[in-house]
């Protein structure tokens, strides 16, 4: 999933702001720089996530006969597969 820096940063700023006014959080750094940390984290999760998608995706079309992208045979394989290299890669899902 592919989100634009903008979009990232509002996330961020949205994560920023709920941990503030629930006092969770006590920084000691500019809210900017904690807002691109947050950011980064997102960025790194999101990419990960994509990484095992497309490892799940090409084990599914790796199979000799053709499974319809999106059919519920498709997708049972889907979630299994994408569980097992989660799990494999310590990825918490």
């Amino acid at each position: 999933m592919r989100l634009s820096p903008e979009k990232m940063l509002l996330l961020a700023r949205r994560v920023v702001e709920r941990l503030w006014n629930a006092d969770l959080i006590d920084f000691k750094m500019p809210e900017r720089d904690l807002q691109l940390q947050i950011a980064h984290v997102l960025e790194e999760d999101l990419r990960i996530e994509d990484e095992v998608s497309n490892e799940a995706i090409a084990r599914i079309e790796s199979y000799k006969r053709e499974i319809p992208y999106g059919s519920d045979e498709w997708r049972i394989l889907y979630d299994r597969f994408f569980s097992e290299i989660a799990t494999r890669r310590g990825y918490t899902l």
